[in-house]
């Protein structure tokens, strides 16, 4: 009977830790993190011409949302970075200069599942949005590609939250970022289709108000 009493006693106590630091309020965040982009295909009147590939990147953003206590729903902002590394095509490749950038407005809705621990909870998200995407690209110092367009965006993540107190959290998250096809122009003015997907692992900070 004692055994019982405690174990209600105990988990009330874990609950009500969790119900302090999950409290709804708004919130704001900073977040990075590496960057892989997939190889893209630059496609001209649907014939494929070759895929350039990139190196690892970066990426660095601001988050601010509203915490409804199990649903959060924000704002985000987010720049991505991957060094062009070579363009490669059926007869052979040819080193690249330059990068491949994304600059994101998403609209971000996730999911926390609630556990009897207040140091951990993981969560799952979504998101849609708009993004630049820009190639600035040389090819033996020659520049060949300098433009940008904007795109539909959108979003899948999973991630854990390690809250430090009642207000800060430490998001640790992978993220699938994925655009509509951009077309872009070379700089002799022709004009190609590419493809923009990446995979993301993102640290992050969280204050909630």
């Amino acid at each position: 009977m004692k055994r019982g009493f405690l174990a209600v006693v105990v988990s009330s106590v874990l609950l009500l830790a969790a119900a302090q630091v999950f409290a709804a309020g708004p919130y704001v965040g900073l977040e990075g993190g590496a960057v892989w982009l997939s190889d893209a295909s630059v496609t001209v009147l649907g014939v494929n011409e070759g895929d350039i590939k990139f190196d690892t990147g970066w990426a660095i953003g601001a988050v601010g949302g509203y915490d409804f206590g199990t649903w959060r729903l924000e704002g985000e902002l987010v720049y991505r970075s991957n060094g062009a590394k070579e363009f490669s095509d059926a007869v052979g490749s040819s080193p690249l200069d330059g990068d491949g950038t994304s600059t994101a407005l998403m609209v971000n809705a996730f999911y926390d599942f609630k556990t009897l621990s207040p140091s951990v909870y993981p969560y799952i998200g979504a998101g849609i949005g708009g993004a630049s995407v820009a190639a600035d690209l040389k090819d033996s110092g020659v520049q060949v590609v300098d433009d940008d367009e904007i795109v539909f965006a959108y979003q899948l993540v999973a991630g854990v939250a390690f809250p430090v107190s009642k207000q800060l959290a430490i998001d640790l998250n992978y993220r699938y970022f994925a655009t509509t096809d951009p077309k872009l122009k070379d700089t002799i003015g022709d004009e190609f289709e590419t493809e923009y997907s990446t995979h993301n692992i993102f640290v992050g900070l969280r204050y909630n108000f």
